[in-house]
């Protein structure tokens, strides 16, 4: 089964925050691709000063979850013009190095070419 952005979700903006259109898109994808994921708010947590020893780290990506091969994944989900900080770019290098599989995604097409690569190396 594969499901397109298009059949997923209408461009329009959710809740007036594009970024969050685009993760409830490519967690429903994921999902039917049979992984198991969450969406995760850091930058919501550390906005709201929720951070003490045993919370999500800052630059953790928006999806993280398990592959239906057990591998894990995070997507940081950027809306059209969106950009990595720099904290985002070291928690991508530490999943990488860590042998999982992280995605810089605005689609679902992203997420779809970024697992298929990682896969095939």
């Amino acid at each position: 089964m594969s499901l397109r952005a298009t059949e997923v979700f209408a461009p329009a903006r959710h809740r007036g925050k594009p970024e969050r259109a685009v993760q409830k898109a490519i967690a429903i994808w994921l999902r039917a691709q049979g992984a198991l994921v969450a969406i995760t708010d850091a930058g919501a947590a550390h906005r709201a000063g929720c951070f003490g020893g045993d919370t999500v780290p800052a630059g953790w990506p928006d999806i993280t979850g398990l592959l239906p091969d057990g591998r894990f994944i995070g997507v940081e989900c950027k809306a059209p013009g969106g950009r990595q900080s720099p904290v985002q770019k070291v928690m991508e290098q530490e999943i990488r190095r860590r042998r999982g599989i992280y995605v810089l995604a605005r689609s679902i097409e992203d997420v779809e070419g970024g697992i298929h690569r990682a896969t095939q190396s």
